[in-house]
This record gives structure tokens, sequence and C-alpha cells, in this order.
């Protein structure tokens, strides 16, 4: 190989690693670009904004009780989405959501989920992926961003959500902080 082909390959490596290692960025660094707060009232809650629709007969049981490990599960939610974390707070839109967990034993605590949040004004963001139910308090489950209407058409990126201390369990009113990312 003579000295040209040598520079050559140097160049084309040298700009090979530079855009494939490029424009990278720590996910930990970013702003979201938008925080909501969203609000799922589940039974013993009186008016249950999710409920399980299949199998037949769970309707009514308390989140804790489900079907055996291994049963399918499909859990639909018109859940609450807020502007600030205070309950009292301006409802501005809906988070629909499908939820399948424990499709197998191996996998009760992962739940697959797909919906998207409606701004009811026209604006929307869809979301899927799969959230691990076991994760604690302040940890964050993250979805992908697939899609959107009004301002957030096309939008992809990511959408993070956690479980808030002020969830009741007793109560059946779970609160989750939600960032969504959009590139």
């Amino acid at each position: 190989m003579g000295p040209r082909s040598r520079a050559t390959l140097t160049v084309i490596v040298s700009l090979f690693l530079s855009l494939s290692c490029g424009g990278w960025t720590s996910v930990e660094a970013l702003t979201p670009t938008i925080t909501l707060y969203t609000v799922r009232r589940q039974v013993p809650n009186l008016t249950p904004t999710a409920r399980t629709i299949y199998p037949d007969g769970y309707f009514f049981l308390p989140p804790t009780v489900g079907p055996p490990r291994g049963i399918p599960q499909v859990i639909i939610g018109d859940n609450e989405v807020r502007a600030a974390r205070d309950l009292t707070s301006p409802i501005i839109g809906a988070l629909r959501l499908y939820r399948s967990p424990g499709f197998a034993t191996t996998s009760s605590d992962r739940t697959y989920a797909f919906g998207l949040i409606d701004f009811f004004n026209e604006d929307t963001i869809s979301i899927s992926g799969v959230i691990n139910a076991s994760v604690p308090v302040g940890a964050f489950n993250e979805l992908a961003v697939v899609g959107g209407t009004g301002k957030y058409r096309n939008a992809n990126g990511y959408y993070q959500v956690a479980t808030l201390p002020e969830s009741n369990s007793a109560t059946g009113v779970i609160v989750f902080q939600v960032n969504i990312y959009i590139s």
C-alpha cells in the first residue's frame, strides 16, 4: 500500500468515525419538550378511569388481585392529563392507554402499552412500548413516541413516566409524572 492509499484510508476512517460518533448526546442532559402529570383512578375508586376489560369477571377486582400469572389481560384507561402535579389543577387532556400485562409467567411484570395523549385541541402524541410494572416509585419507564397530530404531526422521540409518591393504592388514585422528549 502506497503513501497515497494510506492517507486516503486514514481520511475515510476518520470521517466514518466522526460521523458515527458525532452528535450523540447523553439522555440525562436533555430537557423534556413537555412535562405533564396523569392521574389514573382504579377500583376501588368510585369513578375508575382504568378498567380490566378482559378476561370477563376481573372487571371489579382491585388492581392487586388480577388473573393468575400467565393469563393475558387487556386494560383500558382514559386518564386525566394535568399541567401541574396538584390534583386540583385544570385537566388539559386525556391519556388514552391500552395495556396488556402478563402474557407469560415470566413476563407478568412487563406490560405492553400503546395509546395517545389527546390535548383536547386536536393535538395528539402517540406512544408505544413495554412498561415494567415493578419499577420503584420515582423511577422512570420509557416508551417510544411514534407520531402525533396537529403541532405534533410526525413526532418521534421518547416518553418517560414515573409513579409519584402521592399515589394511593387504597383509594385507587395513582399519579404519574410524564416527561416527553420530541426530536
